[in-house]
């Protein structure tokens, strides 16, 4: 399977180049080192004149180790969402509040990292783009009219929820319009870093009459990272681990709003269209395909009861997904597991991916399946091929056997022994 082909950006940053992605070139600090909190290094910058020759150097430092410290005093302990979406740090609940907040160190507000409240024609065309279905694209078709009208009446309420919609259709019109998904990438992560700072200065009280936007906005925040996550997926395999795993950590603060307002939700006017139902109603695991691996983790050694229950938890929601896949009656939520097998599993095998338990890195190399089958939708597209190229270049030869299946299923029957992205 061939690379989608792109222009060469020789003036790109130096993190760019050594993660192999398209940079934006944008001064001081490119759109993907904006998005990610990466430091961003030029190592020239362009001449403005023919006789200009000086080489400079420019560098954009994120403070490390800094949050938002501002407190609230409330009278009930309801909870404060905190997930740093720059920062990757890991999303934490703290008691004694009931203001849900963002909390994500974002880069300094310059012309260049986030843009004003002004609405251009850029905007307009996002939002004349925009349908439910451009950011849920698994949803039943006969919802997307209906779903589309409700966001966009309760997104005349929130702008933070408009921006987040803004960002996501021009994330998809930046893989529609190749030739110029450099412009609206850059678009998209900066409507989504002003939707942030808009969330957060607002100190958001969770109830009946935003709790539907605020669940929309962490969605659509979680579908942007997703995204971000997949079409960046590289062939270093640590920067890969590293990209997986801060994506897991800032999704995750989707399932605390879920959580922390689904006694709101059930009456709200959007639950109808939740697909995360699989996130508070766990379904049986059904179907045989992945018996083998689960006698394998069993039959493990080195595991700790506690590992081995979260190790056969992520297991059972692989097979849960697949079954979805193969049930003709569950049209409606097909792909659902694809989205959110990843924050369905407990913490700690997200923490187990980190260390690189070999167990957890081969279950990992599982969730490709499910990539693989939803490569109709656009938010996903070839990366369950090229994600489990990544896992098994970390893993190596030696367990052959155990991914045996999963790759016959994703490479084809006869691709045994390729590791490497053509």
């Amino acid at each position: 399977m061939n690379r989608r082909s792109h222009k060469k950006s020789r003036l790109g940053c130096r993190e760019c180049k050594r993660r192999h992605i398209k940079c934006d070139e944008k001064r001081p600090a490119c759109a993907h080192c904006v998005i990610t909190h990466r430091d961003c290094h030029y190592v020239s910058t362009p001449a403005t004149t023919a006789s200009s020759s000086t080489t400079t150097e420019t560098t954009i430092t994120s403070p490390e180790g800094t949050h938002h410290s501002d407190e609230v005093v409330s009278p009930g302990p309801v909870t404060i969402l905190t997930a740093d979406l720059c920062l990757g740090t890991q999303p934490r609940a703290v008691s004694g509040s009931n203001v849900t907040h963002w909390v994500g160190e974002l880069p300094a507000t310059t012309s260049s990292s986030v843009p004003s409240a002004a609405v251009n024609m850029n905007h307009m065309e996002f939002l004349l783009h925009y349908k439910f279905s451009v950011a849920v694209p698994e949803l039943d078709s006969d919802f997307d009219s209906a779903a589309t009208t409700m966001v966009n009446r309760l997104a005349l309420r929130f702008p933070w929820l408009l921006h987040a919609m803004l960002a996501i259709s021009a994330r998809h019109l930046a893989v529609l319009r190749p030739e110029t998904a450099s412009l609206y990438l850059s678009e998209a992560f900066q409507l989504q870093n002003h939707a942030i700072n808009i969330f957060n200065s607002e100190r958001l009280h969770i109830d009946e009459t935003n709790c539907s936007a605020a669940m929309l906005f962490s969605s659509l925040l979680g579908r942007h990272m997703l995204v971000d996550t997949l079409a960046a997926l590289e062939s270093d395999g640590s920067i890969f681990l590293d990209d997986y795993c801060r994506y897991v950590q800032v999704h995750r603060g989707m399932r605390a709003i879920a959580s922390g307002s689904w006694h709101f939700l059930s009456e709200s006017e959007i639950w109808p269209y939740l697909l995360f139902s699989g996130i508070q109603k766990p379904r049986k695991a059904r179907g045989p395909e992945l018996e083998d691996l689960r006698c394998w983790v069993q039959e493990s050694q080195d595991l700790d009861k506690e590992i081995l229950e979260v190790c056969l938890e992520a297991v059972t929601l692989l097979q849960v997904g697949l079954d979805d896949m193969s049930a003709a009656n569950t049209q409606p939520r097909k792909y659902q597991m694809a989205f959110i097998w990843s924050i369905c599993n407990q913490a700690k095998f997200n923490d187990l991916v980190k260390e690189r338990l070999p167990q957890a890195l081969v279950i990992l190399a599982h969730y490709a399946v499910l990539l693989h089958h939803a490569r109709s939708l656009w938010q996903i597209r070839d990366a369950g091929y090229r994600f489990l190229h990544m896992v098994c270049a970390i893993l190596g030869p030696s367990y052959e056997n155990q991914l045996w299946w999963v790759r016959n299923m994703v490479f084809g029957p006869d691709a045994h022994g390729e590791t490497s992205i053509p």
